[in-house]
């Protein structure tokens, strides 16, 4: 866009860059919303504006956009509408819109025998469990190019992770620990021998990594 003091360029006369990578904003997420299914997410995690002064009139954005779903097809879709939306934004408000996309890594589903293993060596061990999907990149989305995997999850207080209030506690820890030893024994072939009675209130998730 074009920068300018905030009091003396006239409203008509500006092409505010900040405004551009807000409208954008927007439109991520009106695009991820769009799809209707609940596996879309997109983020706008990273929006600078520059000079970034109260009495300045942004002259240059850059904004971090963050797309991910289980359907690669459908994530491809969003991500391409966003470009769209950022080449209209940018022409109706009189901006140089730039773009590079960083990566386009496709989802990774585990293999189904891991999954199973974890999912009898929970229910063994009295454990509650289900399936999820993670969309958070672990090692699992590209151990699973190289090899069979599979994740175990255990649970977070008040469902939430990846904060610095994510708390695990010690039992809910060991439990998924003796699930992951019980797995790879019945992965493994090998004979176990009865397992040890597990608290029934405790829950070792396991389920799917994908992006």
């Amino acid at each position: 866009g074009n920068g300018g003091h905030a009091g003396a360029l006239l409203m008509p006369y500006r092409k505010d860059a900040g405004l551009a990578a807000a409208e954008l904003s927007l439109a991520v997420e009106s695009w991820a919303l769009g799809t209707k299914a609940i596996d879309t997410v997109a983020t706008t995690g990273v929006l600078q504006v520059y000079p970034g002064a109260v009495n300045s009139v942004p002259r240059e954005s850059h904004v971090e956009v963050d797309v991910r779903d289980i359907e690669e097809k459908r994530r491809d879709h969003v991500l391409d509408m966003i470009i769209k939306s950022a080449e209209q934004i940018a022409d109706k408000r009189q901006c140089e819109m730039k773009y590079r996309i960083v990566n386009k890594d496709p989802p990774a589903p585990c293999a189904d025998d891991v999954v199973a293993a974890v999912q009898d060596a929970a229910d063994d061990l009295g454990f509650k469990s289900m399936r999820m999907v993670s969309r958070a990149y672990h090692d699992a989305l590209f151990m699973a190019q190289i090899a069979p995997t599979g994740m175990i999850f255990v649970p977070c207080k008040g469902g939430v992770s990846h904060r610095p209030d994510e708390f695990s506690s010690k039992r809910d820890m060991e439990n998924g620990v003796r699930t992951l030893a019980l797995a790879m024994a019945k992965l493994a072939g090998v004979v176990e021998g009865e397992a040890a009675e597990g608290n029934k209130q405790e829950r070792v998730v396991e389920g799917k990594s994908e992006l």
